[in-house]
């Protein structure tokens, strides 16, 4: 009989396979979705473990020096009193070390002007 419709077939391939409980009248999808996710997760899981073996055998200190840091920030570490003085000593030397090559200039300009003075009153002396 012609209705105008064309046939329907099951699910669409792409979809994954209906098992499960019936709702409504329809099997529940949910099952399988789960496995097809808890699959992905695991594929993603092995993916991040092999780079972590990767970078720890490439730069084991490097490595280190970060879980360090994040256990210390995760565990609760970043707003104490101690972060407060390291932080405050490393800008005290930070602040040190950028000012020192200006203070330099500035120190062997003096020198330059001072010697300059010193050479033009000697130079007069000996003309007179």
């Amino acid at each position: 009989m012609a209705t105008g419709q064309e046939p329907t077939t099951s699910k669409d391939e792409g979809e994954p396979k209906a098992t499960g409980r019936r709702r409504n009248g329809r099997r529940s999808t949910e099952p399988a979705r789960l496995l097809s996710a808890v699959e992905e997760a695991r594929a993603s899981l092995g993916t991040a473990i092999d780079d972590v073996r990767e970078r720890v055998q490439e730069r084991p200190v490097k490595t280190l020096a970060l879980a360090v840091g994040a256990g210390y920030i995760v565990g609760g570490g970043l707003f104490t009193p101690l972060t407060g003085r390291i932080f405050y000593t490393g800008l005290r030397i930070a602040l040190r070390l950028a000012a020192l090559p200006l203070v330099r200039e500035e120190l062997m300009a003096l020198v330059e002007s001072f010697s300059d003075r010193g050479r033009g009153e000697q130079e007069r002396r000996h003309q007179q």
